[in-house]
């Protein structure tokens, strides 16, 4: 009896330690990061913190979407022109993308992480859900958002 409790408790360490190990490698994993940060994202349009939001668009994206033009389309047609009242969201599964191009004459991104993103609206014309794939990457150490326009020129 002795014996068996001298072996139980190294065990006991080592499948401790194993699983936490497990746990953090599957914490940090660049997927649930790239998931973190769109449900961080998706948060703040919940919320109508547009300017917020807009802080998470990869550079591609502000490009397009001036801050001030962005917040205010956003408002526009989530809140106004939908009449949403209140917006929920789900995400599928994250998928890795190498050499992703956002839009026909951009230069491709190492590494992307698509998330397919169900926003459920409910409005005053009822309810809907929108569908949508969003692309998480790094740029300098923060996780940003890009949209793809790749065949909107063909």
């Amino acid at each position: 009896m002795g014996r068996l409790k001298k072996l139980l408790l190294p065990l006991i360490i080592l499948a401790t330690l194993a699983t936490g190990i497990i746990y953090f490698i599957v914490l940090v994993s660049p997927e649930n990061q790239a998931e973190g940060a769109a449900e961080e994202f998706y948060a703040y349009e919940q919320s109508g913190a547009f300017a917020e939001s807009w802080e998470m668009l990869h550079p591609l994206m502000k490009e397009k979407f001036p801050k001030g033009t962005y917040i205010q389309d956003r408002s526009d047609v989530i809140m106004n022109y939908f009449g949403v009242l209140h917006f929920t969201y789900s995400f599928e599964d994250v998928e890795e993308i190498k050499n992703w191009l956002p839009a026909v004459d951009k230069e491709p991104i190492p590494t992307v992480y698509r998330i397919t993103v169900s926003q459920h609206f409910n409005g005053k014309y009822g309810n809907s859900t929108l569908i949508q794939d969003v692309y998480m990457t790094e740029v300098e150490g923060e996780w940003k958002l890009l949209w793809d326009y790749e065949n909107m020129d063909s």
